[in-house]
C-alpha cells in the first residue's frame, strides 16, 4: 500500500471519480473552488499496485499552527471513499495515516462532516446535527401543508417565474441579493462574489449543481442553490430581496426544486439544519414535509485546539 498527498491538478482523474462515485463535493472542480477563500485543496489517496483503494478529499483553511482542516467545508458531505474489497483493517490504517499527516501539520482542528461510512478511530469525536428531509415518492409529491401550497399559488398568479440561473451577466445583481440578506442577519456575506463566480463557471455544465432564481416586477427578487449528491438534493444557501416577499420567492423557488427531484428521481431533499432556536425555521420546514434526520460528523482536535476550541 502506498498513501499519498495530492493537489486536484495531479489527481487520477478517473480512477478518482470512480472511488468516489462521482460525488460533487469531492470532485476536484469543486474542491477547487475554495482556493477563493485562501483554502488550499488536500487529496489522501492509498493505492495498491497502481490502482486507487482510498481517498478523501478536504480543505485546508489558516497558516502555520493556526490551520483548520474540513472534508468537506461548511458542513457540506465528505469523508473517506473505499474499493469495494478494502477490509475493515486498511479502512483504520488509511485514517491513521490521515491523522498522522494532519497532526504533521500541527492542525488545531479537523471535521469530517456526514461521511458515508463510520468513522472508526478514537481520535475523532463523533458528533451529531439534526437536518430535515423530504422523502419523495415515484410519481409526485405535494407539501402537506395547505397554506404551503396557497402561498405558492399566491406568487404564480402575481406573476414571478422562475429560471435557471446561468448568465455572468446577473451575477452582480445577484450579489446585491446576497448583500440585503446579510443585512437582514447583521452579517457580512459568508462567500465572496469570486467564489460564486467560480460555482457559476462549473454550474453551467454540471447537472450536480441546480442554481435557480425568481423575477418579478421585472428584476431578480430571489435565488437558491442546490446541490446534488448521493441520490439528495440539498437546498443550499437562499438569498432574497424581502420588499418582494409579497411574490413569495422562497415558496416558488422550493416547489420547482420538489418537482424537480420528482422528475429526475432524485430520492430525498435535504432541507438543511437550522440554527439553535430557529423554531420558526425548523416548523417551515416541517409544513414542507421535512422529516427531523440525524446525521453523524467528526472532529479531531489537537492540545492546542482543544484549547481555543473548548467553549465552541
Amino acid at each position: 500500500m502506498a498513501f499519498k498527498i495530492c493537489s486536484a491538478e495531479n489527481l487520477p482523474g478517473d480512477e478518482w471519480s470512480i472511488i468516489i462515485k462521482n460525488s460533487l463535493y469531492s470532485s476536484p472542480e469543486f474542491v477547487r473552488i475554495w482556493r477563493t477563500m485562501s483554502g488550499r485543496d488536500v487529496f489522501f489517496l492509498e493505492e495498491n499496485n497502481g490502482g486507487l483503494m482510498a481517498g478523501m478529499a478536504g480543505v485546508m483553511f489558516g497558516r502555520s499552527f493556526l490551520s483548520r482542516f474540513q472534508s468537506m467545508p461548511d458542513g457540506l458531505n465528505g469523508g473517506p471513499y473505499y474499493a469495494e474489497n478494502y477490509t475493515s483493517a486498511e479502512k483504520g490504517e488509511f485514517i491513521r495515516s490521515v491523522l498522522g499527516w494532519l497532526k504533521s501539520k500541527r492542525v488545531l482542528r479537523a471535521d469530517i462532516h456526514n461521511p458515508s461510512v463510520e468513522i472508526d478511530n478514537k481520535n475523532f469525536h463523533r458528533r451529531d446535527m439534526v437536518t430535515q428531509i423530504i422523502h419523495l415518492g415515484n410519481a409526485s409529491f405535494t407539501p402537506p401543508d395547505s397554506k404551503i401550497r396557497e402561498h405558492i399559488r399566491t406568487g404564480k398568479r402575481r406573476g414571478a417565474i422562475v429560471a435557471i440561473f446561468d448568465k455572468f451577466d446577473y451575477l452582480d445583481v445577484f450579489f446585491e441579493l446576497v448583500e440585503k440578506t446579510g443585512r437582514r442577519h447583521n452579517a457580512e456575506p459568508r462567500y465572496p462574489k469570486i467564489w460564486f463566480r467560480e460555482l457559476l463557471k462549473l454550474s453551467i455544465n454540471d447537472d450536480r449543481i441546480l442554481w435557480l432564481s425568481v423575477f418579478g416586477e421585472n428584476k431578480m427578487i430571489g435565488s437558491r442553490i442546490c446541490f446534488i449528491d448521493r441520490s439528495q438534493l440539498l437546498t443550499w444557501q437562499y438569498y432574497s430581496d424581502k420588499e418582494y416577499g409579497h411574490l413569495k420567492p422562497g415558496y416558488l423557488l422550493l416547489d420547482y426544486i420538489i418537482n424537480y427531484a420528482v422528475e429526475n428521481k432524485i430520492k430525498t431533499i435535504n432541507l438543511g439544519s437550522s440554527p439553535p432556536g430557529a423554531e420558526s425555521l425548523r416548523d417551515y420546514k416541517k409544513r414542507w414535509g421535512g422529516r427531523e434526520v440525524t446525521l453523524d460528523y467528526y472532529t479531531h482536535y489537537s492540545r492546542l485546539g482543544k484549547l481555543l476550541y473548548r467553549r465552541r
